[in-house]
């Protein structure tokens, strides 16, 4: 019989240390859990912060480009571009503006449209597309290798 109690406390005791262990064990992992999930956040709060930087940076570039193309476009400039490149071009006239619509038509109610005036719309839709088939066709004839296929 005393055999069988010696057993039985040893099994108490197996019992209840397993269970400190295995709450240890589980501590240890929940631990390595958290410090895994901050290390994380921390890297993508460091890109997060790099991206913030290289946006001001790229914005901050944008702005110095649209103001260096802002002032190509003052007429003083575009005048001295013209005059150091030899180029013998003024600004049109009121008269010489046609302004177009989607449709390829000149917008009604202009002054450049006298000559317009006489033209229907699909007048002058065909004589673009007369135009353009001109166009197409003062072009070279493309070679053609064996078979007919380029």
């Amino acid at each position: 019989m005393r055999r069988n109690r010696r057993i039985k406390k040893r099994s108490k005791f197996a019992t209840s240390s397993m269970g400190v262990a295995s709450l240890i064990v589980s501590a240890f992992i929940m631990l390595m859990i958290v410090f895994g999930m901050n290390s994380r956040c921390s890297s993508i709060s460091r890109e997060i912060g790099r991206k913030e930087k290289e946006l001001q940076r790229l914005e901050a570039e944008l702005t110095r480009e649209k103001t260096r193309w802002d002032e190509m476009k003052v007429p003083e400039r575009l005048n001295v571009a013209l005059a150091r490149f030899g180029l013998e071009m003024s600004a049109p006239r009121e008269e010489q503006v046609v302004r177009m619509t989607g449709d390829g038509v000149p917008a009604p109610g202009q002054l450049a449209l006298k000559r317009m005036q006489g033209l229907t719309k699909t007048d002058a839709m065909a004589s673009n597309s007369s135009y353009r088939r001109s166009r197409r066709t003062s072009v070279a004839p493309r070679r053609r290798g064996v078979n007919g296929v380029r």
